[in-house]
């Protein structure tokens, strides 16, 4: 069914439609963003946990279950203007029911800009990626959030990322050439920021 692969997308928009709303409405919580003077040091966490399933004939029993839990931890200032200047540490897991667990990780650099209204978009240039037996990855990262704060430094919301990694080496394949990874994954993020 197409609304199932799009419902994340769903999910993020009524999200902001509730932060717009509720900030039209006078509540506490307010959009993070530089009109508040909403500047200075920030840390967040954003994770993402999914779970898919597939069968093949059904009757001999063949269905298989995959876990993919990712977590980004960021760190990095922003300006006045509204400017942001940060680094993402990636830690990833996949986790299917008949082989092993497959990790991986990888670090980035990034610039960004953080909008009126709670809306920011950062990107990074990722390298030292890894994942299982596939290493010396390099890639983008391109982060679109919301962002609410319900205290005057605590804040939470969501954002959608879209990665791509290229791996150049894997340990296991003899004349292995390159692998490139495509990826969208919806997230939830909090953290703190201090000015």
């Amino acid at each position: 069914m197409k609304f199932r692969k799009y419902r994340w997308l769903v999910v993020f928009a009524v999200i902001c439609g509730l932060g717009q709303f509720a900030a039209a409405e006078g509540a506490k919580a307010k959009a993070i963003s530089r009109s508040y003077g909403r500047i200075g040091a920030l840390f967040d966490a954003s994770l993402y946990y999914g779970q898919s399933e597939a069968t093949a004939n059904p009757a001999a029993g063949n269905s298989w279950t995959n876990t993919t839990a990712i977590y980004d931890i960021k760190g990095g200032y922003i300006s006045e203007a509204g400017i942001y200047v940060g680094a993402v540490f990636t830690s990833r897991s996949d986790n299917q029911i008949s082989l092993a667990t497959v990790s991986g990780s990888s670090v980035g650099v990034g610039v960004g800009y953080f909008g009126d209204g709670g809306f920011n978009l950062r990107g990074y240039y990722k390298f030292s990626d890894t994942y299982g037996d596939y290493s010396d990855g390099t890639g983008f990262q391109a982060d679109l959030g919301y962002l609410l704060n319900p205290t005057s430094n605590f804040f939470f919301g969501v954002n959608v990322s879209i990665r791509q990694t290229q791996y150049k080496s894997n340990s296991t394949i003899a004349g292995f050439d390159s692998w490139t990874r495509k990826e969208t994954y919806p997230f939830f993020t909090f953290g703190f920021l201090f000015n």
